[in-house]
């Protein structure tokens, strides 16, 4: 397979290595390449130039692409390098990096198909929060989790203390922008916003007013 990569941060050596491995043909696109990062095992091509320039992406193989991946650390550069794959040179398979959820949602709906690490590294987060505080007792966990502003009760007392009263299981806090399980031994603090996951008992649900 040919394989196109707009980028030469991280995740795009990663790529182009991992796929090198692999046996596919790869070039490298982008500015100021540092090829000792890639090693010596690497087979590819590596183009310096503007990967924005029409010129450059021709000329680097993108009408006879197989899989074009725009890479880079600038949403909009991906996101332009991976329409002109698309539209002007007709790749099959053409993929964004998007750091933004609210930008790769509208690219998404353009038709592009796109990675979205900012969502992916919630998800994974929340998914460790979920099963870090689960027990093998908790049998009829619902599985919803929902972010709540603390009730007026809640402020100063210890999360343990309100796991048993309301019939909640808390899994995180936000505090000051940051995301984070916290131990049980801490307590609800003005400002916070709580991770819950609902319960109900017995197979049947627990309605909850937050």
């Amino acid at each position: 397979m040919f394989v196109i990569i707009v980028g030469s941060g991280r995740l795009a050596v990663g790529l182009a290595c991992s796929m090198s491995l692999r046996k596919d043909d790869v070039v490298i696109i982008d500015r100021g390449i540092d090829a000792g990062k890639l090693g010596a095992s690497f087979d590819g091509v590596l183009v310096d130039g503007d990967p924005m320039d029409i010129e450059t992406l021709n000329q680097s193989g993108a009408p006879r692409c197989d899989l074009f991946m725009a890479v880079t650390g600038d949403d909009n550069v991906n996101a332009a390098c991976a329409q002109a794959a698309k539209l002007l040179f007709k790749v099959p398979k053409v993929l964004a990096r998007i750091a933004d959820p609210a930008r790769e949602s509208f690219f998404r709906e353009l038709g592009l198909s796109t990675v979205c690490p900012t969502t992916t590294g919630i998800n994974e987060v929340l998914d460790w929060l979920t099963s870090d505080r689960l027990h093998p007792w908790d049998l009829y966990l619902e599985p919803s989790i929902i972010c709540v502003q603390p009730r007026g009760d809640w402020i100063g007392k210890n999360f343990d203390v309100i796991d048993k009263s309301q019939g909640v299981k808390i899994v995180g806090v936000i505090r000051k922008g940051f995301l984070a399980r916290m131990p049980s031994r801490d307590f609800v603090r003005e400002g916070d916003t709580v991770v819950v996951s609902m319960r109900h008992n017995r197979g049947q649900r627990r309605l909850w007013n937050v």
